[in-house]
């Protein structure tokens, strides 16, 4: 989950953090803001979710599905997946996040939650698992408004109410996690996204506001159609 030794020991806690306080509800509504598009009767057989960690968006969806996989470069989340989700169908499949390990045209739906801003190239990752959908497979992305103006009032919120301290670490260490961690900005990925693939997204949403406006948002989400 986290690319800093350091960090390590916090992904123990990670969960606790993200489902407590004001931290836990903001990212419930984005989950469930993400499947609005959906209808009850859709059905993707396939779906990949890249990066769940220990919050995996299953718990958000719906629609009907036969296998749910889950792609992690985190062994603690690999296991806690393994036992927590035991009877939702879920495949929890450990990678090294290069080359994702799946023939193309090989899923219906794929989910990028809370992900892109962490890699190093999320422009090429993000084609390689387009290329991963079927014909008219979609794919789902989530992304905080890092470092939009509402997203920093937010994270000094956090510093100030003294949330971090669920992560079990300090004030400066959140604060490092955070640079080290968000490395993209919301800017610059939504117009990676919007260069590639602006003809063919079905749906996006910021939140909580709705105006399209990322400085006055928390939360991104987008849905985007493969046609061929």
């Amino acid at each position: 989950m986290y690319k800093k030794k350091q960090f390590k020991k916090s992904e123990a806690h990670y969960r606790k953090y993200q489902h407590a306080g004001m931290t836990g509800k903001a990212m419930d509504y984005c989950h469930k803001d993400l499947e609005k598009y959906f209808l009850l009767n859709n059905k993707f057989p396939k779906v990949l979710e890249i990066g769940a960690g220990t919050s995996p968006h299953i718990n958000y969806i719906e629609h009907k599905y036969d296998k749910y996989y889950s792609l992690e470069t985190s062994k603690f989340a690999i296991k806690f997946l393994k036992k927590k989700f035991k009877k939702k169908k879920i495949y929890p499949i450990y990678y090294n996040g290069s080359k994702i390990p799946f023939k193309k045209k090989f899923f219906d739906r794929i989910i990028i939650s809370h992900v892109l801003e962490h890699i190093n190239d999320p422009e090429k990752f993000i084609l390689q698992a387009f290329s991963k959908l079927k014909k008219n497979g979609i794919l789902s992305i989530s992304l905080p408004t890092d470092p939009g103006l509402l997203w920093r009032i937010g994270r000094n919120y956090i510093k100030l109410s003294k949330g971090y301290k669920l992560l079990k670490i300090a004030d400066h260490e959140y604060e490092y996690m955070n640079a080290t961690e968000h490395i993209n900005s919301i800017f610059n990925l939504v117009a990676i996204i919007d260069y590639h693939f602006k003809d063919f997204i079905v749906s996006k949403n910021y939140w909580p506001f709705k105006i399209e406006i990322a400085d006055l948002n928390l939360f991104y989400n987008v849905n985007i159609k493969k046609i061929n």
